[in-house]
């Protein structure tokens, strides 16, 4: 007789378990920001050095999301950010990139009502190859994986010149109580990894951005 209620309490806290970890299927969306550096990077910015950053476009193979959350109990919650706007998102990123490291950087117009675009000495823009956001939940962990690949391009007006790197970055954690904003916050420090990959080869030389490793 004593037993009966033990069981009865512990099957109803399995069952909450069920309900509480269960995928609903539903799809968060994240807002990725960059993240003000805290190494050196190999590149002292040019104060008359003006870069425009155009949006960036989406070359992955799947574009519907980013990726997914797989839940104990079973079902998946979906990962997106931005609002399926990558391209914007990343050149967004990059401009901010830009400016915390203290370039003369802007965006480039994205709308007819909006002032033309003043010329630059460098635009930059990109393929986003593979941006990937996947979860995995057990009991009691959650392990989260983040993959960043992208196609940088950079055009001179100096001399007509184009750099072009192809660049990736990948990051990893586990948590015990999973939050979305775990997801974005790994996000955000595997692109400002990125990024600082991007200028740690560059340097400037009369108004045009180079390759360190082609002038050695």
């Amino acid at each position: 007789m004593k037993t009966q209620p033990k069981w009865f309490i512990m099957v109803f806290i399995a069952s909450l378990g069920v309900v509480g970890c269960q995928g609903s299927g539903q799809t968060v969306n994240f807002d990725p920001h960059a993240l003000p550096s805290t190494t050196k990077v190999n590149t002292t910015p040019h104060e008359d050095l003006t870069i425009l950053v155009e949006p960036f476009q989406d070359k992955r193979p799947q574009k519907t999301r980013l990726g997914s959350r797989t839940h104990f109990w079973g079902g998946a919650t979906h990962f997106n950010a931005w609002n399926g706007n990558l391209g914007e998102g990343m050149a967004d990123l990059a401009l901010e990139y830009l400016q915390q490291e203290k370039w003369q950087a802007s965006r480039a117009t994205t709308s007819e009502t909006e002032p033309e675009s003043a010329p630059a000495d460098v635009t930059l823009t990109g393929d986003i190859l593979v941006l990937e956001t996947n979860a995995k939940s057990g009991f009691g962990f959650t392990d989260i994986e983040v993959k960043i690949r992208v196609a940088f391009e950079a055009k001179n007006s100096a001399d007509g010149s184009t750099v072009r790197m192809v660049l990736g970055a990948n990051g990893t954690d586990s948590v015990v109580t999973f939050n979305p904003k775990d997801v974005e916050e790994l996000t955000n420090h595997v692109a400002k990894d990125l990024f600082n990959q991007l200028f740690q080869d560059l340097t400037v030389k009369d108004r045009v951005l180079h390759l360190k490793s082609e002038n050695l």
